[in-house]
């Protein structure tokens, strides 16, 4: 039997398939994030089951370890997890969740 894949299935262009929530101008999605460099805040531009995507000048390093705590706009709901920075770009990082905490 081959082993399965780990990585989340993919369309045809190679982009991910899960559910992301993207952040808006009348909706914006604010972070609450800790690094070993300290706490900060910043605007999450969208959020995934499998991570995020912070919107920051703030400079973080490729595999840095991040603790996120984002509430969702409109919701009781909030999203607690840790993380690792695993993408950069100029608009900001990729985070991938490694724990979410259930609450």
């Amino acid at each position: 039997m081959p082993p399965e894949d780990p990585s989340p299935p993919v369309d045809a262009s190679g982009r991910r398939q899960d559910f992301r929530l993207a952040a808006d101008e009348s909706s914006p999605l604010v972070a609450d994030c800790l690094t070993a460099s300290g706490r900060f805040r910043e605007r999450v531009r969208n959020v995934s089951s499998k991570g995020a995507f912070l919107a920051t000048t703030r400079s973080l390093r490729i595999g840095e370890e991040i603790a996120m705590v984002i509430p969702l706009a409109g919701s009781k709901a909030t999203i607690k997890a840790t993380g690792e920075v695993v993408r950069a770009e100029d608009a900001g990082y990729g985070i991938e969740f490694r724990v979410l905490f259930r609450h």
